[in-house]
């Protein structure tokens, strides 16, 4: 099921260390003698070996002194631990049944066809290198005239020199007259070429043996051409036929699985005893998830097929690559949760939260620094997994087995069970007993959530709905268990961990409510006007015909000054955060600026343009919570309300039941650009082009426009972006293969997706930025940008019509009326409740649960009291405390004395934190926020690399 690393090597850094020590010797030796080896047999190797750098494989020592290849992206190995005793049995079973073709002679039907290799072999195609030990094996074996060996990735032949004895194997072969192509690169896919040259050489040439010892993509199909077309000369040396490759998510297959040699001939699993097993099973499906039962209902099977293996075990059997998914199904299973169970993984996304210093003054952030040593307490623990898990997410359901273990082993209240491949469920039927685990669930009072089906990519959208039926603050005290790896899986794996980190470290927590609320009431007040929710009123508007160039700060802007000068008066520019800068400075005055933030920091970016004049002339667009210094600086300020903040609740709410429906945004965060994207579809526009929208990078040191506040007039960075930053990870391009993005602009990049994707109406995305890839948008060259021409008045025109007629007018009077609803009488009496609950401390891990519980409670009820601004100032920070007091509960035991101390020194600062906050809004309630960021632009000397 696994083969990582981590399974391979010891626990013992320091006996690990001097294992690979010991065996470093004979690395090097290997690799001096190889190398000559190979200048003396095969030259034109030596430049190669000499010139590539690992990109995917690297060499490891195992816990037994062995040599492994491991994938050093993916911490996963590409042999068992037994690496050489594993080749050596694999070569044997081939000599008793080694697959081949015929070049010549009579077609037969035959899939694939096997026989004992002979002694004297013309022609043997091996495909997949490995570390090369069974090359050896076969050399000095049998006599081979022609051995060819296909190996996509020059990693391996690097990996192979530094482990297998080259020197004696070329050697051999020449001794033994076997000439031997090493084929590095190449998939195989030429191998019609090949075998014609072969042909040139030696006419007589007619059996071809196949040994295939990894499994691959693009080589399984040339493997199986080749033996499907054995005798027709004119197939197998079709220079043009084209090889299709397995690309599919649900056809992974991983390198070394079972069934290399395709000796399995496939047995069906299924007897009495499984058949009543699935009746049962298909009961409890119609009785627990009766959707999945019809879907399962005469379930067609696409890629893997239930069989029971050589030994009788229940296996999946892929049946175009001949692939066995399993060794032994129990014995596997076993391992990977005994393994599990004593180093669990548990994603601590919360806990690792970084508090940034421009908010090192708010509230909510002093108290995280205040939590720092006990937090760092926390994450130092190794413990193994609770008897009582709290939640549980399984990536890989398979066929079931080890959910059936782990279920017997250990209490689980909130298990996610996550497989794309419905192939594999459906199989699961027969051999797991769901119906126990269903009915165990609910005696305990658990709950299972089964997310089947798709690529992966809902995942996030599925969990965070569950989570937050028991609580966001669950997700701190969540396990995580892969049991099976699939590429398209452990992407969505790793997506979901990063969009999960964005949005807890995107919380709202106390001051970013209190402060929204209060710059609520001034966008009010003030006058600033809301968009209209339903836009059939002003639809009709020409305006909505104008192209809407979108312009975000990305370090491609620097290319696209020149066109959007040209096009300027012909379309709508909004510039987004710190392009304007850039815009500026190139002489552009957009017609529209947005900004999502709602600290006073927005100020100071645009500040650092001086012309108060060329601000003026710009109108704002943003959410509700817009500082009131940064919306005074611009002509006007258009608003949306932003979905899931207090302010936005509690003032749309207010506005509703005067009549007024004001439009609200869904994916308007975490950048400028997914505010404009979302605003402008909500809004009417039809047509967008993308500039600087890069959500990315080609080079670090560039990853935003060199125009922009981020670089000073020498050129040199505001602050060190890659030591907050990282350096980024590798992404599919618009133009380009591959670009670099964070976390945060992939999150970005998925919610401009989803908001194309659920505009409820047809829009045209061009994408004009070197940047990413947005799937939704249409890469498009500047150069290539054809615009029809409009007279300047008349786009003014328009436009004044359409802001006129899509946003209400101002609604000053409604500011006081909404916000004095809300009660500090109530507000008061809230918080002394909440402080009585919180009074004692915690006794043991039952005590701390149930606390951790009634805060949950406690917080629902004030979400449902009209006129209680508690709920509203305290959600996201109660979420968080209780999920950093979730992680401590879990290690409570009566051995680990330590961990109750912890839980209830964090109960004491959250108890100062809530009567601080408590005062704070009842001194001054409407207060704006005051973050600054002006240190960033001080001289190099002083502005240190704060954030």
């Amino acid at each position: 099921m696994l083969k990582y690393i981590n399974y391979q090597i010891l626990d013992d850094v320091t006996q690990q260390e001097a294992l690979e020590k010991q065996v470093s010797v004979l690395i090097n030796r290997n690799i001096r003698q190889n190398i000559d080896a190979f200048r003396h047999h095969i030259p034109s190797l030596v430049s190669l070996i000499d010139e590539h750098k690992m990109q995917q494989y690297s060499l490891f020592c195992t816990k037994d002194a062995e040599l492994n290849i491991v994938d050093f992206a993916t911490g996963r190995v590409f042999y068992e631990s037994a690496v050489r005793q594993d080749v050596i049995a694999e070569v044997q079973d081939y000599y008793k049944q080694a697959a081949y073709f015929n070049l010549k002679g009579a077609k037969d039907n035959q899939a694939l066809r096997h026989e004992p290799l002979p002694q004297q072999v013309d022609v043997l195609l091996v495909f997949g290198l490995g570390l090369g030990y069974h090359l050896n094996e076969l050399v000095m074996n049998a006599h081979i005239r022609y051995l060819v060996v296909y190996e996509p990735n020059v990693d391996i032949l690097l990996c192979s020199v530094q482990a297998n004895n080259w020197k004696q194997l070329l050697e051999v072969a020449q001794s033994m007259g076997t000439h031997i192509f090493l084929q590095i690169g190449s998939d195989a896919s030429a191998a019609p070429s090949e075998l014609t040259e072969l042909l040139g050489f030696d006419q007589t040439l007619d059996k071809v043996f196949v040994y295939r010892h990894q499994f691959h993509p693009m080589m399984d199909d040339v493997i199986f051409y080749l033996l499907q077309h054995s005798g027709d000369k004119d197939a197998l040396t079709q220079i043009g036929h084209q090889f299709t490759e397995y690309k599919g998510a649900m056809d992974y297959v991983p390198e070394r699985a079972t069934n290399l040699l395709a000796q399995y001939q496939p047995q069906l699993y299924k007897t009495e005893r499984t058949q009543a097993l699935y009746d049962a099973n298909m009961d409890a499906l119609k009785k627990y998830y009766p959707d999945v039962y019809k879907s399962m209902q005469g379930y067609k099977i696409q890629s893997w097929q239930l069989v029971s293996d050589s030994n009788g075990n229940p296996n999946l059997y892929h049946q175009k690559r001949h692939a066995l998914f399993h060794q032994d199904l129990s014995i596997e299973s076993s391992h990977l949760v005994d393994y599990f169970i004593e180093h669990p993984f548990k994603d601590d996304v919360v806990l690792s939260q970084r508090t940034s210093y421009k908010f090192r003054n708010y509230l909510h952030f002093s108290k995280i620094a205040e939590l720092k040593p006990l937090i760092e307490k926390i994450l130092t623990q190794q413990s193994k997994l609770p008897e009582q898990v709290e939640t549980l997410i399984i990536f890989g359901i398979g066929l079931g087995q080890h959910i059936e273990l782990l279920s017997q082993q250990r209490q689980i209240k909130n298990l996610f069970l996550c497989e794309p491949n419905l192939d594999f469920f459906a199989a699961s039927l027969w051999v797991t007993d769901w119906a126990a685990i269903f009915t165990q669930a609910e005696t305990n009072g658990g709950r299972i959530y089964l997310n089947l089906g798709g690529d992966g990519s809902h995942y996030f959208y599925d969990l965070m709905a569950q989570f937050y039926q028991v609580g966001a603050y669950a997700i701190a005290d969540t396990y995580m268990l892969s049991s099976y790896y699939n590429t398209a899986m452990q992407k969505a794996i790793g997506d979901l961990r990063a969009e999960l980190k964005v949005v807890l470290a995107m919380g709202e927590y106390y001051d970013h409510a209190r402060f929204g609320i209060a710059h609520t009431y001034h966008s009010l007040s003030s006058g600033q006007r809301f968009l209209k929710n339903a836009n059939y009123e002003y639809g009709h508007h020409q305006a909505l015909n104008l192209p809407v160039f979108i312009v975000g700060n990305g370090p491609s802007l620097d290319q696209c000054f020149d066109y959007l000068k040209v096009y300027r008066d012909q379309v709508i520019i909004i510039s987004c955060g710190t392009a304007l800068k850039a815009l500026f400075n190139n002489g552009i005055c957009p017609d529209f600026h947005a900004e999502i933030e709602q600290c006073r920091a927005t100020y100071d970016w645009i500040t650092q343009i001086k012309d108060l004049n060329y601000l003026s002339k710009i109108n704002l667009l943003s959410v509700n919570g817009i500082h009131p210094d940064t919306a005074a600086l611009f002509k006007a300020t258009y608003l949306c309300f932003k979905d899931g903040e207090a302010s936005s609740y509690i003032f749309d709410n207010g506005l509703r039941k005067n009549g007024f429906q004001v439009a609200s945004l869904a994916y308007a965060y975490p950048t400028v650009t997914n505010l404009v994207m979302n605003f402008s579809i909500k809004l009417g526009w039809k047509c967008f082009y993308l500039f600087g929208v890069d959500l990315g990078f080609i080079d670090i040191n560039r990853h935003h426009s060199q125009h922009s506040a981020y670089f000073k007039v020498d050129g040199s960075q505001a602050y060190n972006y890659q030591a907050h930053h990282g350096g980024g990870v590798p992404s599919p391009g618009n133009f380009r293969e591959q670009v670099y993005t964070k976390a945060e602009f992939d999150v970005s990049r998925k919610l401009i997706e989803q908001a194309i994707t659920k505009a409820g109406r047809k829009v045209e995305v061009y994408n004009c930025s070197d940047g990413v890839k947005i799937n939704g948008t249409i890469p498009l060259l500047p150069d290539n940008i054809l615009l029809e021409p409009i007279a300047l008045q008349e786009k003014y025109q328009q436009l004044e019509e359409l802001l006129s007629d899509a946003f209400y007018p101002a609604l000053p009077a409604l500011s006081d009326k909404i916000y004095d609803q809300m009660s500090p009488e109530l507000y008061k009496t809230s918080m002394e409740q909440w402080f009585d609950l919180l009074a004692d401390d915690a006794t043991d891990m039952q005590s701390a649960r149930d606390l951790i519980s009634k805060q949950w409670s406690f917080m629902r009820s004030r979400a449902a009291a009209e006129k209680d601004i508690t709920f509203f100032l305290f959600h996201g920070s109660s979420n968080f405390i209780s999920a950093v007091l979730t992680k401590v509960a879990a290690n409570i035991t009566a051995e680990n004395n330590g961990a109750l101390d912890t839980f209830n020194q964090i109960l004491a600062i959250w108890r100062r934190y809530l009567e601080q906050g408590k005062n704070l809004y009842l001194t001054n309630p409407l207060a704006f926020d005051t973050v600054s960021v002006n240190y960033l632009f001080r001289p190099s000397k002083q502005s240190g690399v704060k954030t």
